[in-house]
C-alpha cells in the first residue's frame, strides 16, 4: 500500500538568495503533484522575499541562526508537518525535525547526522556532475514524485513593475529606452572580475548608440560600485551609466531586470534573480571546482557562461593562485561580443 498523500510539507532552505530561487521548482514540483498539501519554506530572512507570495508556497517561516535547538523544536511541534525537506542540510534543523517528531525527514544520505533522516536520498553534490536543480528535485523521490525539469517561476505583481517603471522614469530612462544590467558584486563565494574590468566594459557600453546602461548594487556594495565608475573617463551626461545602489527590494529589482536587454554578473544571487524573469545573462564563472557552472550556472533562460581559458598556472586552472588573478583571462572584448548576442541592432558598436 502506498504512502498517503501528505498534509503538510516543511522544506528548508535557509542559505542565499540564489540558493532559494533554485529550490522553487521543488516546491513547484509539490505543489503540482500534491495540490491539497501545504507547503511551508523555512527559509534565511535575507532572503524571504523569494518564496513570499508564490503561488506554490503556502506560508513562510523565518529561520535565525541565534535561535535555539529547543525553540526550533518547539516551532516545529507547532507547524505540525509530517513531512520535512532538508534541502540545504544542516544538523541542528534535522535534528530539531526528529525531536518535533516529524514522520517523514528526507534529506542526502552522506552527512553525519543522516541517521536522524527517514528517508536518506543518495547523491553527492560535492561532485557538481549536474545542476542545484536536479539535485534539489532528487529530494521529491522518496514521496513517489518523479520530478521533470522546470522553469523558475517567479511572477511579479504590476505593483512591483510599476515601480520598476517609476524609479527607472526618475533617473532619466525614458519607456523605450533599451539598457542593458550590469553587477559588478558578489557573496565571496567565488572569483569575480575586478572593478576595473567592469568599468572598462561598462565604458564601451555606454558608448553605443540606443543603449543605457543600468550598475546595480546593495547598499554595501556603494565603495565596489564606486570603483568601478572611475573607470569611465569621458563620458557625456546621456552616456553616464544609471545607479541603482539599494534603492530596491529583491522583487522590485527583479522588475527591473525583467525588461532589460541582457545581465551581466559573475555568478551571484542576482544573475539567478535575472534568469528567473527571464532576462538573458552573460556570466562570469571561475576555475574553482565547487563552483562550476555545471552545477551552479543560469538556470532556464538565454544565457553565456564565460571561463578563463588556456591558463597555464596550475594553481590558476584551481582558482587558487596566490600570484594571478585566473579572471583577468576573460577580456572585455569577449564579454562585449557575447553581450552583442543579446542587445539591439541599433546599439552600434
Amino acid at each position: 500500500m502506498s504512502d498517503p498523500k501528505p498534509r503538510h510539507i516543511l522544506i528548508a532552505r535557509t542559505d542565499k538568495v540564489g540558493d532559494l530561487l533554485l529550490s522553487l521548482p521543488t516546491f513547484q514540483t509539490l505543489k503540482k503533484a500534491f495540490p491539497g498539501t501545504r507547503l511551508t519554506a523555512l527559509v534565511s530572512p535575507y532572503a524571504k522575499e523569494i518564496v513570499q507570495n508564490h503561488p506554490a508556497v503556502d506560508a513562510v517561516e523565518l529561520y535565525e541562526k541565534s535561535e535555539s535547538l529547543w525553540a526550533l523544536t518547539r516551532r516545529f511541534k507547532t507547524f505540525k508537518p509530517d513531512v520535512f525537506i532538508a534541502l540545504y542540510p544542516r544538523a541542528r534543523q534535522v535534528l530539531a525535525a526528529r525531536l518535533a517528531g516529524i514522520p517523514k525527514r528526507i534529506g542526502t544520505a552522506y552527512r553525519w547526522y543522516s541517521f536522524l533522516l527517514t528517508d536518506k536520498v543518495k547523491v553527492h553534490r560535492s561532485v557538481c556532475d549536474r545542476h542545484e536543480v536536479e539535485y534539489n528535485l532528487d529530494l521529491v523521490k522518496p514521496l513517489g514524485v518523479e520530478p521533470k525539469k522546470e522553469k523558475i517561476a517567479f511572477p511579479l505583481t504590476e505593483s512591483e513593475r510599476s515601480f520598476a517603471r517609476d524609479l527607472l522614469k526618475e533617473k532619466g530612462l525614458k519607456p523605450k529606452d533599451h539598457y542593458v544590467i550590469v553587477h559588478p558584486g558578489h557573496k565571496g563565494s567565488a572569483l569575480n572580475w575586478k572593478p576595473e574590468r567592469y568599468g572598462q566594459a561598462v565604458a564601451q557600453l555606454c558608448r553605443r548608440k540606443g543603449l543605457r546602461v543600468i550598475l546595480t548594487g546593495a547598499a554595501s556594495e556603494t565603495a565596489l560600485i564606486s570603483q568601478v565608475t572611475t573607470h569611465l573617463p569621458g563620458l557625456g551626461p546621456d552616456q553616464k551609466p544609471i545607479l541603482l545602489i539599494g534603492e530596491c527590494t529583491l522583487r522590485q529589482l527583479a522588475a527591473v531586470y525583467e525588461e532589460a536587454d541582457c545581465f551581466l554578473s559573475g555568478s551571484t544571487g542576482t544573475m539567478h534573480l535575472a534568469a528567473a524573469v527571464g532576462t538573458p545573462t552573460v556570466s562570469l564563472f571561475c576555475p574553482i571546482p565547487q563552483t562550476t557552472p555545471v552545477r551552479w550556472g543560469p538556470w532556464g533562460n538565454q544565457s553565456t557562461v564565460l571561463m578563463p581559458q588556456n591558463l597555464e598556472c596550475p594553481d590558476c586552472k584551481v582558482g587558487a593562485c596566490s600570484k594571478h588573478d585566473p579572471m583577468d583571462a576573460i577580456s572585455v572584448e569577449e564579454v562585449l561580443a557575447a553581450l552583442q548576442n543579446y542587445l539591439p541592432k541599433k546599439a552600434a558598436r
